[in-house]
């Protein structure tokens, strides 16, 4: 559940701290270890494990998605999805991200967020990949026709294709 410090504004997620990224950027070098910069900024910390399975909870909500298809949709296991929203999967693929953003209908803004979240590159206009997954998300692509486009020019899908011989 979300504390008392954070909503929901926009389909991102708004943090009411005291201070802003970067002077905590320029306060790094007052510190001479990790453990005392957490000492004293430890309610500015984010959890990201936390943070990406809320907001993907958020989207699935969003876009009444249902976590067992969704999870099922992107080739995984049943219970994939909801165990990242449960923080039990706290690494999936930035393709899995993708593959579950363009599954759901989400925004290019909501994916960006999604994979900041994830610590995950987000997407990037100069990449050819990332352009194509980009369009993919503006023009509310299906993931199949994402995925066969991505192979079709030479590009690795999203989730794994199973192409058979006619």
């Amino acid at each position: 559940m979300l504390d008392d410090e954070r909503e929901y504004l926009d389909g991102d997620l708004i943090f009411r701290h005291r201070y802003s990224s970067i002077p905590l950027e320029e306060s790094l070098k007052n510190f001479n270890s990790f453990e005392e910069f957490e000492k004293h900024f430890k309610a500015e910390l984010m959890g990201e494990d936390l943070l990406l399975g809320e907001y993907l909870y958020h989207l699935l909500d969003k876009y009444n998605a249902n976590p067992y298809k969704a999870s099922i949709a992107i080739g995984r296991s049943h219970s994939y999805v909801g165990k990242i929203v449960n923080g039990k999967e706290l690494n999936p693929s930035r393709d899995v991200l993708l593959a579950l953003c363009v599954y759901m209908g989400a925004t290019v803004k909501e994916t960006q967020i999604l994979l900041k979240y994830a610590g995950k590159a987000s997407l990037y206009v100069r990449r050819k990949r990332d352009v194509i997954v980009w369009f993919a998300l503006m023009k509310h692509q299906s993931l199949d026709g994402l995925n066969m486009y991505l192979y079709d020019n030479g590009y690795d899908p999203l989730i794994k294709i199973i192409v058979r011989n006619k």
